[in-house]
């Protein structure tokens, strides 16, 4: 029990954590680049406000929505992992195995928003995330699960 909370609190949350507030950030900040380009004046404080109000808007929907694509892409990388170690024995330096480490959980993290935001679409019948409607927010959500991939795999 203390493993698997140490696993929740020491890793998963913060990794979590910074994978909801990069993806709320790129979301909220691709919409409001659309609203420029259609030649509407935003204030600063405005921008910031709609950053902030997207954030607690967003939390209890696409906050539990990515909680659930990291646990699922987080395991199944843990899962390959071991697998790895087990069939790979050349991976005997502790820099490659954190290396390797690192960057698989980068990967699964983003293939983990990939798959999340594509599922969104047949599930909902609607892109949920404004903001991942072109291909540069689809790849900066992407980029969000890789960071949360990279914090999970540095905390532990």
């Amino acid at each position: 029990m203390r493993a698997f909370l140490q696993l929740c609190f020491l890793r998963f949350f913060p990794a979590w954590f910074l994978a909801f507030i990069l993806a709320s950030v790129f979301h909220s900040h691709f919409v409001l680049f659309e609203l420029v380009a259609l030649n509407i004046d935003i204030p600063i404080t405005k921008w910031a406000y709609m950053v902030f109000a997207d954030m607690r808007g967003l939390a209890l929907t696409y906050g539990m929505i990515i909680a659930v694509a990291l646990a699922i892409s987080f395991f199944i990388a843990h899962l390959l992992l071991n697998r790895l170690k087990k069939t790979d024995n050349s991976i005997a330096g502790q820099s490659k195995s954190n290396a390797i480490t690192i960057l698989m959980f980068g990967v699964a993290g983003a293939v983990g928003f990939f798959v999340m935001l594509v599922a969104m679409q047949p599930i909902l019948n609607v892109t949920l995330i404004a903001g991942a409607r072109t291909w540069m927010g689809i790849i900066a959500q992407c980029f969000a699960g890789f960071v949360s991939g990279i914090c999970f795999a540095k905390l532990s």
